[in-house]
């Protein structure tokens, strides 16, 4: 499994390093990284794992992170070079929370279509308890039009996610349990780069679903 130490990517085989964390929390596509630093800083008490593909968005927050506790240095946060469709084996089985925050590209795309490359993936690292799950999401005829024609992405409303996106994730043993609309002020709060920049920008709806994957690594 690659991570970040530093600016530096090493390989390591086992998690070892942080085995006295109980609680694991993963963010899918973490993109900055501040997500996860700012809910680690929160919560020392937990191991915080934010997993990006692009090694270079994450090298800020992961360079910080190995600074003293004084300058803002945190123990409980590991940053994972690795893509959502392809989650590192190290990973299976730990988490008990999942979050995936204003996802793009084929992480959108397999969030707004529940794909099975995506899901099969995400649920390789849950518990075999299960683990809750939370996904913010957003993408506007207005603005993203390309993004939607080149990867044929439904149009956003309620009447989807109910509808249609929903039920498709029950049958993935996903029991949805909150479905709402959040305002640019909560949009603000998840403290990335681009939450700031939607947040701070023309309201849009930007949807999230809170969930529970039922089965995880092992069933």
């Amino acid at each position: 499994m690659r991570i970040l130490r530093g600016k530096k990517i090493i390989e390591i085989t086992s998690l070892d390093e942080w085995a006295q964390y109980g609680r694991v929390v993963v963010d899918v596509g973490t993109g900055d990284g501040r997500f996860v630093y700012k809910l680690a800083k929160a919560d020392q008490d937990a191991l915080f794992i934010g997993v990006d593909s692009a090694a270079q968005n994450m090298m800020e927050y992961a360079a910080k992170v190995m600074k003293k506790p004084s300058k803002g240095g945190l123990s409980n946060v590991l940053y994972v070079v690795a893509s959502a469709e392809s989650l590192p084996e190290e990973l299976t089985g730990m988490a008990d929370k999942i979050h995936i925050n204003l996802p793009w590209g084929s992480l959108l795309e397999g969030v707004v279509k529940c794909s099975d490359e995506i899901f099969d993936s995400i649920k390789k690292v849950v518990k075999p308890t299960g683990a809750e799950l939370e996904i913010c999401f957003t993408y506007s005829i207005l603005y993203e039009t390309g993004e939607m024609n080149r990867r044929e992405l439904p149009e956003l409303s309620l009447d989807y996610v109910k509808g249609a996106l929903i039920p498709a994730y029950e049958k993935k043993d996903i029991e949805v349990e909150d479905i709402s609309i959040i305002t640019n002020e909560v949009l603000r709060e998840y403290g990335t780069q681009w939450a700031k920049r939607l947040g701070f920008g023309r309201a849009r709806d930007v949807y999230r679903v809170k969930a529970f994957i039922k089965n995880g690594s092992g069933n």
